[in-house]
C-alpha cells in the first residue's frame, strides 16, 4: 500500500511540474522575459506605424480595447479587434511610434506604453495619443489581451 500512494504522489508530483512549466514564463521577472516583452512591445508599436492591426493582435486569445473615453469591450475576437483598431485610424498618417516603457506587473501580466503621433486626415498638424498594451504570459509567451487609446 506504502508503494502505491508512493508512486501516485510522484507522479502526480510530475503531472504538476508540467503544468506549472506551460503556464509560467521561462524566466518570471528575469531578463529573458523583459527582452521577450521588449521585443513584443517593439513589434506591436510597429504594426500600428504600419497600421497592420491584423499583426498587432494575431495571436491573442481575445483582446479588450478601448479608445479614448468610450467604455472598454469585452474581448474581441483578433479579427474583429482588427477590424475596430483600423475604423479607429482611418486614413491617419503615422509619424512615429515610440515604445516609452514595459513593465512586467506579476510575472503572469504585463503593460507596455507607446507613443503615437500622427498626421489626422484633411491637417497638417501632429497629434500626438498615448497606447497601454496589456500583455498576459501564456506558455511563456506575451499575448496581446487588451488596448487602451489615450488622447
Amino acid at each position: 500500500m506504502k508503494r502505491v500512494i508512493l508512486v501516485a504522489v510522484v507522479a502526480w508530483t510530475g503531472v504538476a511540474l508540467r503544468a506549472m512549466a506551460q503556464q509560467v514564463p521561462p524566466a518570471a521577472a528575469g531578463a529573458p522575459q523583459a527582452d521577450s516583452l521588449t521585443a513584443a512591445a517593439r513589434r506591436a508599436a510597429d504594426a500600428w506605424k504600419r497600421h497592420d492591426f491584423a499583426a498587432l493582435v494575431e495571436g491573442s486569445p481575445g483582446v479588450m480595447v478601448r479608445l479614448g473615453r468610450s467604455e472598454p469591450s469585452t474581448a474581441m475576437p483578433p479579427a474583429q479587434a482588427a477590424l475596430t483598431l483600423r475604423a479607429f485610424a482611418g486614413s491617419a498618417v503615422e509619424v512615429e511610434t515610440v515604445v516609452a516603457s514595459v513593465r512586467d506587473v506579476d510575472g503572469s501580466r504585463a503593460y507596455a506604453e507607446i507613443q503615437r503621433t500622427y498626421v489626422a486626415p484633411g491637417t497638417e498638424a501632429q497629434r500626438t495619443q498615448t497606447l497601454y498594451l496589456g500583455w498576459r504570459w501564456l506558455r511563456g509567451v506575451p499575448r496581446l489581451v487588451e488596448i487602451r487609446v489615450v488622447p
